[in-house]
């Protein structure tokens, strides 16, 4: 769903001009070369952890925080469920990382007056990422396609839920993260 359906306002603009450039980001990725492509896997959970973690922290309402919880919560599972898949590999899995994109991806957020606006701004960058991924399961063996396409599961969905979010609060918004979920954080 695109951002158009929203009314055009001056923090919706900053949102969307800030997701623009954190997805012109996002893009610079060159095509993937097997297996030094799954490190990004890695770290797009290391990014979306310390930037769920910060959103939790700016949260502008009960409803956000535990929307931008369950986020964090999906981030920090996947990101423990990838590495004995790095480590197999020999991949490091140290955290060390640039971190500066969460002060945009909070920014973002700010600058927005709800979190429909948020999610309609932050579409493309999620976009991106599931694209990236879906690229990187296309080039994986057999015998580790099941492991990339939980991360194609996991992005769609954090898509869905930007999708069903920046037409409004749903109810049902957060189901598709929920279900990738081994322990749920408790609803309000």
């Amino acid at each position: 769903m695109s951002g158009s359906v929203l009314p055009r306002t001056r923090s919706r603009d900053n949102a969307r001009s800030q997701s623009l450039r954190l997805t012109e980001r996002s893009n610079d990725m060159n095509h993937p070369i097997y297996p030094a492509c799954i490190r990004e896997l890695y770290e797009s959970e290391i990014l979306g952890e310390a930037a769920s973690l910060a959103l939790v922290e700016a949260a502008k309402s009960e409803r956000d925080r535990y929307h931008f919880g369950t986020l964090l919560q999906l981030e920090s599972e996947t990101k423990v469920r990838l590495r004995p898949f790095l480590a197999r590999h020999g991949i490091a899995l140290d955290e060390n990382m640039d971190l500066s994109q969460v002060e945009g991806i909070v920014g973002a957020y700010r600058a927005t007056r709800n979190l429909q606006e948020f999610a309609a701004a932050m579409m493309p960058v999620a976009q991106s990422y599931l694209s990236r991924f879906e690229e990187i399961a296309r080039i994986c063996p057999a015998e580790e396609r099941e492991v990339v396409q939980s991360m194609v599961r996991h992005e769609s969905a954090i898509l869905q839920w930007f999708a069903m979010e920046s037409e409004g609060p749903s109810e049902v918004s957060l189901d598709g993260m929920l279900n990738e979920l081994q322990h749920p954080l408790p609803r309000p």
